[in-house]
């Protein structure tokens, strides 16, 4: 596998700025990988992680995809990813929960 060391500076010089320019984000583990596609994650299997990933959809713009599937191990999850291009650098946040862990939704009248 060939990696760009110019494009993992420049996602590693993102997420710097990312963070610097947002502190109010919650925390995610970000990885960079060799092509230098930036991308966080977070799990929380018992706290809807729609919110979390709404927030770096507000700071970086885009619409988070959801989707429901079942783990190996037969659980319902639910998984909330936002893939967007910031800087000229592709990024994904990516929050994972429970289904059940999903607030329900509230229809005004």
């Amino acid at each position: 596998m060939s990696t760009n060391p110019n494009s993992q500076r420049s996602a590693a010089t993102a997420v710097a700025e990312l963070l610097t320019e947002n502190p109010e984000l919650p925390l995610i583990d970000w990885t960079i990988s060799g092509s230098g596609h930036l991308s966080g994650v977070a799990v929380n299997e018992h706290a809807d992680m729609r919110a979390m990933v709404d927030r770096y959809a507000v700071a970086l713009g885009g619409q988070p995809s959801e989707f429901r599937y079942t783990s190996t191990d037969g659980r319902a999850m639910f998984s909330s990813t936002l893939f967007v291009s910031w800087r000229d650098v592709r990024l994904s946040a990516k929050g994972v929960c429970l289904a059940a862990a999903l607030a329900p939704l509230v229809v005004a009248a």
